[in-house]
């Protein structure tokens, strides 16, 4: 990939400080096991795929609104020597990511244990992975880490969630080291082919219920490099680009995305629409579910999340 050249212009100054107390911050997908299905899809390599590149042994990367930490986890091999951080709000999601780390570490002994090959001797300190860890905090609040003392912050499908998510980009620039990367991916638009009311209502349902709390949806990722420029980057040192992610069948992955919507419309997420007003009452939700099923058992069921996906270097 070609090296992002560095810029002889002066990057303005970085926006002034945020205010002390953001706007509330609601994420309407909640935390359903429906939920925690598809966020345990993540890897680095679906969903990070356009950062690996630039990422050094001994790097320090902080993930924020990490979720369940499969992304995170998978940064580890791409730092070795270095430190991986994930960030989530939720308390009980960070609770899951720790409780999916101890599990992957047992696996992994359990693994060395009976390998017969295994030859321990051959590791050298470089090739171990990075240090990592899982912390509960606000994104939107100060980071908890010193000025320029990071080398890389991530988010993911994060920030279109976030009311103050320009406060977020200033303090990513803040911990940033010089040369430091702010890598964001954030949705900008989802479609189903071949449509139908309920799949269209239901995309255009995902949008308006983050809009109607304050946050960008899917705006956020058309506009990743404002906020970057606001916060003090330089265009000249951005890359600014596009990723999806996809579901088709058959025989595919495209049942399982249209079922795993149409259980969160039947939990906590249907009732939060009904109760907020993203839909009228439980008719528009079972349109919803029905265009669903119908979507996922089409032999040419094709769905995409378009990304968009942007570095910026300090």
């Amino acid at each position: 990939m070609t090296s992002i050249p560095t810029s002889t212009s002066t990057p303005s100054a970085p926006a002034s400080a945020p205010p002390t107390s953001p706007p509330p911050t609601v994420y309407t997908q909640g935390h359903s096991a429906s939920v925690l299905a598809s966020h345990l899809s993540r890897t680095v390599e679906n969903s990070a795929s356009f950062l690996l590149p630039h990422l050094k042994p001994g790097f320090t990367v902080v993930d924020l609104g990490c979720g369940p930490g499969t992304i995170t986890r998978g940064f580890c091999a791409h730092v070795p020597g270095g430190k991986v951080i994930g960030i989530d709000a939720s308390a009980e999601v960070i609770e899951r990511a720790r409780s999916l780390l101890s599990a992957s570490a047992e696996m992994e002994q359990d693994a060395t244990l009976n390998s017969a090959n295994e030859d321990a001797t051959l590791k050298s300190a470089n090739q171990d992975p990075a240090s990592l860890e899982f912390l509960v905090a606000d994104v939107t609040a100060r980071l908890p880490f010193p000025d320029a003392s990071v080398d890389v912050v991530y988010t993911h499908q994060t920030l279109l969630h976030i009311p103050a998510a320009e406060r977020v980009v200033q303090e990513a620039y803040r911990i940033l080291r010089p040369e430091g990367m702010l890598a964001m991916r954030e949705a900008l638009a989802i479609t189903f082919l071949p449509a139908n009311a309920g799949t269209l209502a239901y995309a255009e349902g995902l949008d308006k219920a983050v809009r109607d709390t304050g946050a960008s949806g899917f705006q956020a990722g058309r506009t990743l490099h404002l906020w970057a420029l606001r916060a003090g980057f330089d265009r000249a040192k951005m890359q600014v680009g596009a990723g999806a992610s996809c579901y088709a069948g058959p025989g595919g992955d495209a049942k399982w995305w249209a079922d795993l919507h149409a259980e969160r419309l039947d939990g906590d997420v249907g009732a939060r629409w009904r109760d907020s007003g993203v839909v009228d009452d439980q008719r528009a939700i079972e349109d919803m579910k029905a265009g669903l099923a119908a979507w996922g058992g089409c032999d040419d069921a094709w769905a995409s999340v378009m990304q968009g996906e942007v570095i910026c270097w300090k």
